[in-house]
């Protein structure tokens, strides 16, 4: 016990002891004031339960101070607005993936320049045009095939650019290697080391808040990775008042208390035709090989890996990398079916009736590919002998159907298939290639609203959590001065104490 005459050194020694862990902790505020994800801290001081003083006399007071007590040091913390920013962080990387993609579709569809589509589609219908008006001139026939030449070199040129950024986002089955170096699986790599380090730092708070103590720097890295990890991937956390969390992706648990009991996996899709050139990589479980991107219902939904699904398939919603490659694919084809079909009903410059197509498919052009595309070339035999464009048609009315070298009207009807509308196409195909680019723009744009919009919204509600999470040093500067006073009124407190103490034991 102690007794009355020691009380107030007993007070003034826990009065320093509190200051001391003030001063401390608000040292710690200041030193961390930038450091990403740390949280403002706070001590939680309270005045110590009084102590009962006997006493014989109703009159006198019996309730002695015994000074301050530290409670606990605790965060500045709000779980309500860390969900909300994790929800929109999910959504930005979403959109910004989205963005990004797009605006890099846009540079190789490159509308309007002299090497865009659709001006080597106009050059090319020119040419048959000018062949039409001088079909007897080697100079326009040879002129007609380049431009055939450059059509097709073109178009393929932004087909293979399609085709890389696409690897480059979810693999492709031609590359089967692709598939381990994609964006997309480095974004699942970046997840599951995330899923890590948050397992270890569940084991070590669970264990410490055990003891009683506050682990406070180890949930602010926890509560950083997790907003590192709702950028890529939408996550639902589920907290514990022990300091353990679970986590879930897509409706699967992944985290269980100290436990990682899943992590995720990229693969190259094995179904069956269409379906690998729709969605040709599957994010799966590796345990429980739960495919999170097959329309199964257990899907992931936002994130920056929800964006590159995204832009990687061929969803018949939205511009992706796929649709597009896929209207190229459509429009080509059309043209070259056209004007093959013109070519081979016609006469060349000889006479020849039915002479060889213009445009041929060669398999050993960009192999494994499955779009016409990237197999399509002008035949061999026209490029070494444009003698064999049949300019004319076949004339019933003309001896042996040939009018003569100066017939130019199978070409006139070739330039004019620039402005026929197609079933294939719901349109001719200058309309048909402008309209696919103007959806692209507007998707474009949509995706870069969105952006700004939940990047407006995310650093909204990022700065409400740094109101209260933040460190704001003019604040802790006051505290800083504040417990500084009272411990130097402490420490004279004692020394007050000890100058009574020593006179009382002097007079003795």
């Amino acid at each position: 016990m102690i007794t009355p005459g020691f009380f107030g050194l007993f007070n003034a020694q826990r009065g320093l002891i509190a200051a001391q862990i003030a001063l401390n902790t608000v040292g710690h505020n200041i030193s961390n004031a930038n450091t990403p994800g740390y949280s403002r801290q706070r001590v939680d001081i309270s005045q110590a339960p009084s102590y009962a003083l006997p006493t014989n006399f109703q009159d006198t007071a019996n309730q002695l101070g015994q000074g301050p007590t530290v409670l606990q040091i605790t965060r500045s913390k709000d779980a309500y607005l860390d969900g909300q920013y994790r929800l929109a962080n999910a959504k930005l990387g979403m959109n910004s993936t989205g963005r990004d993609a797009l605006g890099q579709v846009e540079g190789i569809i490159s509308e309007p320049t002299p090497d865009s589509l659709n001006n080597t589609l106009q050059t090319f219908f020119d040419s048959a045009q000018e062949m039409s008006l001088h079909p007897e001139s080697t100079a326009t026939r040879t002129s007609f095939v380049q431009q055939a030449l450059d059509m097709v070199s073109i178009f393929q040129l932004q087909a293979n650019q399609f085709s890389d950024l696409r690897k480059n986002l979810v693999g492709d089955p031609v590359d089967t290697s692709s598939f381990a170096t994609s964006q997309l699986s480095v974004t699942v790599s970046d997840i599951n080391s995330k899923l890590s380090a948050i397992t270890d730092l569940n084991n070590s708070i669970v264990s410490i808040m055990a003891t009683g103590a506050k682990p406070n720097d180890l949930m602010d890295q926890r509560d950083k990775l997790l907003d590192d990890l709702s950028s890529l991937v939408d996550v639902n956390v589920k907290n514990y008042d022990n300091g353990q969390i679970d986590l879930s992706i897509g409706g699967v648990t992944m985290i269980q208390g100290g436990h990682q009991i899943e992590s995720l996996e990229v693969i190259q899709n094995p179904g069956p035709a269409p379906v690998p050139d729709d969605v040709p990589s599957l994010v799966r479980t590796v345990t429980g090989q739960v495919v999170l991107n097959d329309g199964s219902g257990q899907e992931i939904t936002s994130g920056k890996l929800k964006g590159i699904i995204d832009m990687g398939g061929n969803d018949p919603n939205i511009t992706t990398v796929r649709s597009m490659l896929g209207k190229l694919d459509t429009l080509l084809n059309e043209v070259v079916t056209q004007v093959n079909t013109l070519q081979t009903a016609g006469r060349d410059e000889n006479g020849n009736l039915s002479p060889p197509a213009i445009f041929q498919q060669n398999a050993t052009l960009n192999p494994g590919q499955p779009l016409n595309i990237f197999h399509w070339e002008v035949t061999p035999g026209i490029v070494t002998d444009p003698s064999q464009v049949a300019a004319a048609i076949d004339d019933p009315t003309a001896p042996s159907g040939f009018a003569g070298v100066g017939d130019g009207r199978n070409a006139t009807a070739m330039a004019q298939l620039r402005d026929q509308t197609f079933a294939a196409l719901g349109t001719n195909f200058t309309d048909y290639l402008t309209g696919s680019i103007s959806k692209l723009s507007v998707d474009s744009s949509t995706y870069q609203n969105a952006s700004k919009i939940q990047q407006n919204l995310t650093q909204s509600v990022d700065l409400q959590r740094q109101s209260m999470s933040g460190v704001n040093v003019d604040e802790e500067t006051i505290d800083l001065l504040r417990y500084q006073r009272a411990f130097e009124a402490t420490s004279k407190t004692i020394k007050t104490l000890d100058e009574v103490t020593q006179t009382i034991i002097n007079m003795l």
